[in-house]
């Protein structure tokens, strides 16, 4: 079982990456699906985002299990948000083949993301960096995987469409290190919710994590 990773952030929150070598078959295998579950797996016709989407689960099994806890899968609301089932802890997971992420907070709504540094990041800057984060890149292809990271993370801890990445979601500059916390903020309406946005290189991603 490649699970890479499984590390403590505090008392009440929990993350770990997992290595995608196992088939699809086997990640079914060893994984607990609710109905829903399994028939959202079932319609996913690629079959490396097929087995992302079951490793990212299987990260959560793990994080469930750690606890103590018997886990009986996850369900989605209708902004795609996943929760488990018979539980009321707090859960995110992403995937960036070949590896999942996944963190869980006893209290607090969580947020985290996996990806890969790549050019695309930066074709598409002016999509998701505001003009003082797009200055602060300066072109640095780690940077921007950060703050896209980082603004993925923020948008899954809220959970619910609508937050426009360059308009809504900010993250203050900062020095490139192997892993740090950044000050950030969402504006939801009228209100502003400050973030710190924890980020780390690992296996040549990035990952991201707030709560």
């Amino acid at each position: 079982m490649p699970l890479t990773k499984l590390e403590k952030i505090n008392s009440n929150s929990f993350w770990c990456i997992w290595e995608i070598t196992e088939s699809a078959e086997q990640l079914q295998e060893m994984l607990v699906l609710t109905d829903s579950g399994r028939e959202e797996i079932e319609h996913i016709t690629h079959p490396i985002k097929q087995r992302e989407r079951l490793a990212s689960r299987c990260c959560l099994q793990e994080l469930v299990r750690r606890l103590g806890k018997e886990y009986q899968g996850i369900d989605k609301d209708e902004h795609d948000k996943p929760h488990l089932v018979g539980h009321k802890y707090h859960i995110s997971i992403s995937h960036s083949y070949p590896y999942a992420v996944a963190i869980l907070h006893k209290m607090l709504p969580v947020g985290i993301d996996i990806e890969k540094p790549i050019e695309k990041l930066g074709r598409i800057a002016h999509r998701y960096l505001n003009d003082d984060e797009f200055t602060d890149c300066n072109g640095d292809l780690k940077k921007l995987c950060i703050y896209w990271s980082g603004k993925e993370a923020i948008f899954k801890l809220n959970g619910k469409k609508g937050l426009n990445f360059k308009r809504d979601i900010h993250i203050s500059p900062f020095e490139l290190h192997k892993r740090d916390v950044i000050r950030s903020e969402f504006t939801l309406g009228e209100n502003t919710v400050r973030i710190a946005l924890n980020y780390q290189e690992l296996f040549g991603h990035i990952i991201c994590y707030c709560f």
